[in-house]
């Protein structure tokens, strides 16, 4: 079987999830700035009843989708003479309203605005740079997405694992897959050490740079991970490939056969490449199996390929009978010369010469056809046995054009000229 990773991981390879972005709330500030901070100690302002009365009605209209008059009220709360909380707070009622309008571009202005004011305090420092953070991945801008989420990371004590995460999805945005593998292990290390387990687009990060770096041997390790925790047809299958790449070709058709058997292979493209893995292990008569349920179950496609492939399973497990049915019925719906090839290649099997001649002529008139040295080797051969030694010559002699059959043409030649000499002595003897 010639499958590559690479079709199998198209999907693959992964996806950030939703993102929510809420800025800080009015409340949660109010209450934040009673807090003691550990690593920095500013100087405390508070937020009069009166701005925190107008920033909640502020807020309010958002929430009512009431944009345009949210930002009027937070223009005339510009004009009012305020100390450097409020007005950091203020700009990030502005952020919260463009946000949900989905300006993203103005509320990364807006947040700007809270971190340039003095005397910010730490914990809303900490909330608006990941928030810018988030809202330039949103824009797709990892470059300042990341140098915002690296600022985030100097002033915060305890990063969470979600925070390495993130990162790591910049990075590798980036194709910095080097610098996204520390923190997506990270993060992972984390979970576990809590008795948790990591998040399932964790686990497709991690997949995703060992990918990259063509590290197969660390991605059968998180595939296993995936296959248990998160056990669906597409992770049995990726893992499989993997076994393909490390050179494990029995591993690969193991892993396929567990995930059958439990029933979650039922994409045709999943029924295909189990049945094709055993057919590079020699397991014919399975792999015609599975394609038959495959096709019966409505998961496998009646088309000329799959039955093309059903046809070598039964031809290699020497059902001819059903394979003589499904290779006809493959050849009329394709016409390929390739199937015609294979449907005279079966009826040569069992000696069928004149149906063989037929079918393998057509193989031969398909310009697409690719074996036509192989073809004109067995043509020669039907035509010798249906004692038509002038036409096998002929045959035989087009075939020695092509180097790779040309010794088998010349033995051929020379077997007909002495069975021909054989022929004409006995008709002289009588």
């Amino acid at each position: 079987m010639n499958h590559s990773i690479t079709s199998v991981l198209l999907l693959a390879v992964f996806l950030f999830g939703a993102t929510s972005i809420v800025p800080i709330t009015v409340e949660k500030a109010f209450s934040a700035e009673e807090k003691k901070e550990k690593r920095r100690v500013r100087r405390a302002q508070t937020m009069r009843p009166a701005i925190f009365k107008k920033l909640d009605a502020v807020r309010q209209l958002a929430d009512e989708k009431k944009y345009d008059e949210a930002l009027e009220s937070l223009e005339s709360i510009h004009k009012i003479r305020r100390n450097s909380y409020e007005t950091a707070m203020t700009w990030n009622m502005a952020a919260y309203v463009h946000f949900n309008r989905e300006h993203y571009k103005l509320a990364v202005e807006a947040y700007k605005k809270v971190l340039s004011t003095k005397n910010l305090p730490v914990s809303l420092e900490q909330t608006t740079l990941y928030s810018v953070a988030k809202l330039y991945l949103i824009e797709e801008d990892y470059s300042k997405a990341i140098s915002a989420l690296n600022d985030w990371f100097k002033v915060v004590e305890k990063p969470g694992p979600e925070a390495y995460i993130l990162r790591a999805q910049m990075n590798y945005q980036l194709d910095n897959f080097d610098a996204a593998l520390p923190d997506v292990k990270q993060a992972i290390s984390m979970v576990k050490k809590q008795g948790k387990q990591p998040k399932e687009n964790w686990l497709l990060v991690e997949r995703a740079v060992y990918y990259q770096n063509k590290d197969y041997k660390s991605m059968e390790r998180t595939l296993k991970d995936l296959v248990s925790l998160y056990p669906k047809a597409q992770y049995w299958i990726q893992l499989g490939a993997v076994y393909n790449e490390l050179g494990l070709p029995e591993k690969e058709l193991s892993i396929i056969e567990t995930a059958y058997d439990q029933g979650l292979l039922n994409k045709e493209t999943h029924v295909v490449s189990f049945a094709q893995a055993m057919l590079a292990q020699e397991v014919p008569y399975k792999a015609a199996q599975v394609l038959i349920k495959g096709l019966k179950d409505k998961v496998v496609e009646e088309n000329g390929k799959n039955l093309s492939l059903l046809g070598d399973a039964l031809m290699i497990a020497k059902e001819y009978d059903e394979a003589i049915n499904i290779m006809t019925m493959a050849a009329t719906a394709t016409q390929a010369g390739k199937d015609f090839f294979k449907l005279a290649q079966i009826h040569t099997q069992r000696q069928e010469w004149d149906v063989a001649l037929v079918n393998v002529k057509k193989a031969l008139t398909d310009e697409s056809f690719k074996k036509e040295d192989e073809a004109l080797i067995l043509q020669g051969l039907i035509q010798f046995n249906l004692n038509d030694l002038k036409a096998a010559k002929q045959t035989f002699k087009l075939a020695k054009s092509f180097e790779k059959v040309q010794n088998s043409a010349d033995q051929w030649l020379g077997y007909i000229d002495g069975e021909q000499k054989r022929r004409d002595y006995m008709a002289q003897g009588n």
